[in-house]
């Protein structure tokens, strides 16, 4: 058998496979596929673009204008597939609705944007739902969730659509309970 440096080993970049061929043999290990211990056992990303519904929110303090008010605050929201909603906040024709935000928010930093610390709920219909949480207006953590995305991990990243923030584009990356949890 042929010796193999560990500084080799370590260099290349499949460092586990370089292991397993020289212990085993090149054909053998090519040909398995396998996850290392404690990886994730299902990893996604998915789009949608989120719809806010002013109307349907509250907050114990009055709004000025277009700027979100200080304080507590109940935001809620519909969500579409990605690129069925325009910038201004308006489904294309034939959209249909995908689940439903629900979100329990105190705003700490007023504005269009607003920056603000929440526990959110989204519900995909017919699949589950994912509850996350933070304190950021463009990112927060995945906490859990039920159905298909029950004990999921990861992140769910916001940016505006257009310019006025009544539509959201919601990226949700995220992973599923790994061994050993």
């Amino acid at each position: 058998m042929e010796r193999v440096s560990r500084r080799k080993m370590l260099a290349s970049a499949g460092s586990g496979v370089a292991l397993a061929s020289a212990l085993v043999g090149a054909g053998a290990v090519s040909a398995q596929v396998t996850r290392p211990p404690g990886g994730a056992l299902l990893e996604w990303v998915e789009r949608y673009a989120l719809v806010l519904n002013v109307q349907g929110g509250d907050s114990l303090r009055r709004a000025t204008g277009n700027v979100a008010p200080t304080g507590p605050g109940y935001w809620t929201g519909t969500l579409y597939a990605d690129g069925d909603v325009g910038a201004d906040g308006r489904p294309a024709a034939g959209a249909r609705q995908l689940g439903t935000y629900r979100s329990f928010v105190w705003v700490y930093g007023p504005g269009v944007m607003p920056q603000f610390t929440g526990i959110h709920s989204i519900d995909i219909a017919g699949r589950g739902q994912i509850s996350a949480s933070g304190v950021t207006d463009i990112s927060v953590a995945i906490t859990g969730g039920t159905g298909e995305f029950q004990g999921a991990r990861g992140e769910i990243r916001a940016a505006n659509l257009g310019t006025t923030g009544a539509a959201i584009t919601l990226e949700i990356e995220a992973i599923a309970a790994t061994p050993g949890r």
